[in-house]
């Protein structure tokens, strides 16, 4: 039986009804958990005793805090039981709702035009201009073809090819033009609200030039002035989102994501060469800075929703695993960046700010050797030239857009840095954290540089004997092997000082042994990666000097092009 509007509706209202009923509700796990004492006389020090318990646990985030009650078994544990089993119940529901939406839309019927004798009329005026454009360009066309016969004894493939485009590219303009001038102008009528309560009164129509992706076309457009406010206003240009700028939507499209990937002098060749569109650099330089602004804010709007809980990530599938990684790397800016600032310079001067990386992706499955395969497409990246606390919200955002409180299993993955891990510990409480095997396996290299000396067989020998222990996750053997050296100089004393504090402190971020049993991935390569891929190969050319303003605006279109979001960019822009 096909489906109706009305019998859809119907269902719609019995799940608002559902809503209604569902009653109390929180966020949140309860996790059963058993300790031991650690006393030697106590039951729970026998091998295969759990230990003492059950304890139970409740635990969630909350506007990036995490929060954790103890629970007394019976009626307060069973009290939170139905409370989170009814928010599993709400998401449910939220999904059903929004599927059952989405088929009504389908079946909602387009308002028609009602004015049918003008449309037609119209329709006719515009197929006949466009058929005189056409008969104009294949005369030219034909013209064309009998010179190349004549000179080569056959066509030029490729000038014709390149010809037939730009011919196509015109007609489509002189076909725009008409279409967005049908309107005559958008006259609203003598006067016009502002804002601020003012009037703004009609003047005249004003013509503006504009550089579409068919060519440059004129557009006509109704101009308001305010005498209040001293200030004009065409609505049409805010309709077709072209206040403040010469170039169409369509254009503006094409020169931010050149300007994400090519540097702001090369960009204009690609561009003209590519779509038959000429800018000059300064131009793509501007309109890339603008959109890299709002990149920006369309993934802070989003990921605010989700932080403080006002939007809920709906998703049709649990995910298995999870993993979020993050990375530091320096990009070179303008001197005034960096004062005030220490840096590697031979004065201690800096040349470089730190952009904080941070990628989200997750796992279904091992292949056929057991190794872990990252899930296609699953990709996405978010970073900045920010502080800690402002990059952990970021990152703890996108994870919650990717799906964090569904996850079954999450892990946090990255270098030894302390920020990592403190971030972990407050946005993302509970998870697996793993030490990039490879970061790892440089530090006792470290250790055998400059205490072994140069002798290649000892190096060998010691390197690939901590090598076995590190992949077998007996992070304490390492330890031992490295105090056991005698240094005989300070220097010597300091490096196996250091990289062993490096190894205890975080000896349970490297089992790997056990990371592998449970099909976890062990380096953190998407990330380091992603530093490469996401910000190198834009923002660390040769010669290449920013603002941390511009960095960040170019970052943001980069982490949303390689996240493939851009369409959901160009969605959310058309929405505002």
């Amino acid at each position: 039986m096909d489906e109706t509007i009305e019998t859809l509706e119907v269902q719609r209202k019995a799940l608002y009804r559902k809503f209604e009923a569902l009653g109390d509700f929180r966020r949140g796990t309860i996790s059963v958990n058993y300790r031991k004492c650690g006393k030697k006389n106590c039951a729970c020090a026998k091998a295969g005793h759990p230990g003492h318990g059950p304890q139970y646990l409740w635990n969630t985030t909350i506007k990036g805090k995490s929060y954790a009650r103890g629970l007394h078994f019976g009626p307060e544990l069973e009290k939170y039981r139905g409370e989170t089993e009814r928010y599993r119940e709400f998401l449910k529901l939220c999904e059903e709702v929004v599927e059952l939406n989405e088929r009504i839309c389908d079946l909602r019927p387009v308002p028609q035009i009602e004015d049918r004798k003008e449309m037609e009329e119209l329709k006719k005026k515009f197929a006949a201009m466009v058929g005189q454009e056409i008969e104009k360009e294949v005369d030219r066309l034909i013209t064309l073809m009998g010179r190349d016969q004549q000179r080569q004894g056959h066509p030029d493939l490729e000038a014709l090819e390149m010809y037939i485009r730009r011919a196509m590219l015109e007609v489509g303009g002189v076909m725009l033009e008409q279409l967005i001038n049908a309107d005559g102008g958008d006259y609203r009528g003598r006067r016009l609200s502002c804002e601020e309560g003012h009037v703004y009164e009609f003047k005249e129509y004003r013509d503006k030039e504009v550089l579409t992706v068919l060519g440059r076309i004129r557009i006509r457009r109704a101009y308001y002035y305010d005498s209040g406010c001293e200030r004009g206003y065409c609505p049409k240009d805010k309709d077709l989102d072209m206040e403040g700028t010469s170039f169409s939507p369509g254009v503006r499209r094409m020169m931010a994501k050149v300007g994400a990937y090519r540097p702001f002098g090369k960009g204009p060749e690609d561009l003209k060469e590519l779509a038959g569109v000429e800018v000059n650099g300064k131009a793509l330089e501007r309109v890339s800075y603008g959109l890299g602004e709002r990149a920006e804010g369309f993934q802070q709007e989003e990921s605010e929703g989700f932080v403080s809980g006002k939007v809920v990530p709906l998703f049709s599938r649990p995910i298995s695993k999870m993993y979020i990684g993050m990375d530091e790397t320096g990009v070179p800016v303008v001197k005034a960046e960096t004062v005030g600032r220490r840096g590697k310079g031979e004065e201690g001067e800096g040349k470089t700010r730190a952009v904080k990386l941070g990628c989200v992706f997750t796992q279904t499955g091992v292949d056929e050797e057991g190794h872990p395969v990252r899930d296609e497409g699953s990709t996405s990246y978010v970073g900045a030239i920010e502080g800690i606390e402002a990059f952990g919200y970021r990152l703890y955002g996108e994870a919650l857009r990717r799906g964090l409180e569904r996850a079954q299993q999450v892990s946090v993955m990255g270098d030894g840095a302390l920020w990592i891990w403190n971030l972990a510990e407050e946005h993302f409480h509970g998870a697996i954290q793993i030490v990039d095997l490879y970061h790892a396996r440089g530090h006792y290299w470290n250790v055998a540089r400059g205490v072994l000396g140069a002798e290649e067989g000892i190096l060998k020998e010691w390197t690939e004997a901590r090598r076995k222990e590190l992949d077998g996750g007996k992070v304490e053997r390492v330890i031992e092997a490295i105090r056991n050296l005698c240094p005989t100089t300070e220097m010597q004393e300091k490096i196996l000082k250091t990289e062993s504090a490096y190894f205890e402190k975080n000896k349970e971020r490297m089992r790997y042994a056990e990371f592998r049993k449970q099909g976890l991935f062990v380096g953190s390569g998407v990330v380091e990666a992603g530093c490469r891929t996401v910000i190198g190969q834009r923002l660390k050319f040769s010669g290449m000097h920013w603002t941390v303003k511009g960095a960040n605006r170019i970052i943001a279109l980069r982490c949303c092009i390689l996240s493939d979001r851009w369409e959901e960019f160009w969605e959310y822009q058309a929405s505002r």
